[in-house]
């Protein structure tokens, strides 16, 4: 909380008040306002929350005058927020029907006989309903939609019911979060930064607003020039690079420039990348391209993707070449020190290998292989239906038909049956999903979520970690249709997926 005591002028967020007394004075000493019961932050949600604030104003035996104001936080330097006054009572009861969104939320008590003030700057977050909480996306009857779960309700098929109707046609595959993407603001008549769900099929995707569940993006929309073939596999990104796959093909928007929020052209190439990758934030992305069985990387900045050499920070003699493998990618995924696991198997023999991968993308782009196992052919994870990675542990999770194994690489390999599901439920999606709010820590978690499908309805299980062990008594999360992607995201503050 921000305390000012200003003398004569109020220099408050770019506006000024002024008291001209000419009355002779004598103080013992300086006149000061104490403002106590404000806290540093407020959070409501739009719509809903009436925001009430009774502050204590010291000392108590004079006269004062009051207001209340509110103002948008925005980005960028040079931008003067604009101040909206909202009330001229101690005492402040304020109905919330703001946009979601960033604020600042000033008090102001002046002394009238000396035009003596002080001013508190408090931070205001607005919410909807459709911030918080765990996104599924499910498909039911050959089309697909959203079930959100939130601390205490259930909204099923959110893009329809906010988009008259209208969904996703195909099979689910994917869910991001981009809480700063540019789309286009009817207030403002510019592009704004707007937090963003993407929600992917096989056959379409969508951006949808999260304060509203308003589509403002469709598949065609999302581009300059429509791609020929709508089969979106992945968006990823954020503050600095987003990236979409469609058809195996990599598109970017460089997004610490003001842009419009649509790909350009695909990068360059007779390319088909996978659809498994590992993105740092700050980094290019990990990817495997299937033509010619090579990792590879791409930025924002170039039309071309990025293959590695074969000089790597180590001893890369004893190491296989990251080029032209021959080999087909079963799976990849992220673990701890932004490194990556990657499942091969040779095309021409019946050789399985394990890769530890550095997964930080950066020029001059060496070798990202720091080590090579080849695997014995009678391990469990050589057959599985799904994997998923531990990002704190060298252990990678796998499913087969209703039962959940661990295998702890560091172990040498061991293998160890976690969890057995109900015989009618297959495994449709596993991940691990760790989210940390430093702000209150109890919303922290750390999971192994596994969705399972019966033929008609599915369970999402989130199971909590011990010592790299699921334990029972899962948080059971139940609906109609197949989960294909899952995702928690925490307003603006952050998501528990990567």
């Amino acid at each position: 909380m921000k305390k000012f005591i200003i003398f004569g002028i109020l220099f408050a967020i770019g506006f000024c008040s002024c008291y001209k007394d000419k009355g002779n004075y004598d103080y013992d000493e300086i006149f000061e306002i104490t403002i106590d019961s404000l806290q540093e932050s407020y959070h409501c949600y739009a719509l809903i929350d009436t925001l009430r604030i009774a502050p204590e104003i010291y000392p108590q035996n004079v006269e004062y005058e009051y207001w209340w104001a509110v103002y948008e936080n925005i980005e960028g330097m040079g931008i003067a927020p604009k101040l909206d006054t909202i009330c001229y009572t101690c005492h402040l009861e304020y109905p919330i029907s703001l946009a979601p969104g960033n604020y600042g939320l000033i008090f102001s008590a002046k002394e009238k006989t000396t035009g003596i003030a002080q001013i508190v700057d408090c931070s205001l977050t607005v919410e909807t309903a459709l911030s918080t909480g765990w996104y599924v996306l499910r498909t039911q009857d050959g089309v697909t939609d959203l079930d959100l779960f939130t601390a205490t309700d259930k909204i099923e098929n959110v893009i329809a019911s906010n988009n008259n109707g209208k969904n996703l046609k195909g099979e689910a595959c994917a869910l991001s979060h981009i809480s700063a993407y540019r789309a286009w603001d009817e207030g403002t008549s510019s592009y704004a930064n707007t937090n963003t769900l993407f929600a992917l099929s096989d056959e379409d995707m969508v951006a949808i607003r999260i304060h509203d569940g308003i589509v403002v993006r469709t598949f065609d929309e999302l581009f300059y020039e429509v791609p020929t073939v709508a089969a979106p596999s992945d968006i990823f990104g954020g503050l600095i690079d987003i990236y979409a796959i469609n058809a195996g093909k990599i598109y970017t928007i460089y997004n610490m420039m003001v842009n419009s929020g649509r790909f350009g052209e695909p990068k360059a190439g007779s390319y088909e990348l996978s659809s498994f990758r590992v993105h740092n934030d700050m980094m290019g992305p990990l990817l495997y391209d299937k033509n010619t069985s090579s990792f590879c990387t791409a930025d924002a900045y170039s039309n071309e993707l990025f293959l590695f050499s074969d000089d790597g920070p180590i001893d890369s003699i004893s190491l296989p070449s990251v080029n032209q493998m021959n080999a087909d990618l079963l799976f990849m995924g992220p673990t701890s020190n932004n490194c990556a696991y990657a499942l091969m198997k040779k095309k021409q023999e019946d050789m399985y290998l394990m890769l530890n991968l550095n997964a930080n993308c950066t020029s001059p782009y060496k070798n990202p292989i720091q080590t090579c196992d080849t695997l014995d052919n009678n391990l469990g994870i050589l057959n599985a239906d799904k994997w998923a990675t531990n990002l704190s542990n060298h252990i990678i999770y796998y499913a087969q038909g209703n039962s959940i194994y661990s295998c702890n690489i560091d172990g040498g390999y061991q293998e160890r049956q976690q969890v057995t599901l109900p015989v009618d439920e297959n495994i449709t999606y596993m991940r691990h999903l760790v989210y940390n709010d430093y702000d209150n820590m109890e919303n922290s978690f750390d999971y192994i979520a596994v969705a399972s499908y019966d033929g008609n309805d599915y369970k999402v299980y989130l199971y909590r970690l011990q010592a790299g062990n699921l334990q029972p008594d899962p948080q059971i999360l139940e609906g109609k249709g197949k989960v294909g992607a899952l995702i928690y995201i925490a307003g603006t503050k952050g998501t528990a997926l990567r």
